[in-house]
């Protein structure tokens, strides 16, 4: 990859991080393989800074996701007629 593809692709990651939930339809370790994609391009110090920045990102929306299903369901307690 040359550092124009590399920048290309970050940008699109960081684009798609600032939308994506754990409630999204691709799951989040389809965006951790396309981050550990790019560990094995040569990066600017820059670049690396920024994919740092996008795991960091993509770790809270997966503790997000563990916090949420280790919760119980939640049950109304409206009482009926």
């Amino acid at each position: 990859m040359t550092y124009q593809n590399i920048d290309k692709e970050i940008a699109h990651l960081e684009v798609v991080f600032g939308l994506i939930s754990t409630c999204d339809r691709f799951p989040l370790s389809y965006w951790h393989q396309r981050l550990r994609m790019l560990h094995s391009a040569s990066m600017m110090p820059a670049q690396r800074a920024r994919v740092a920045r996008l795991e960091a990102t993509l770790r809270s929306l997966r503790e997000a996701e563990e916090t949420a299903s280790a919760e119980p369901p939640h049950t109304s307690t409206v009482a009926g007629p």
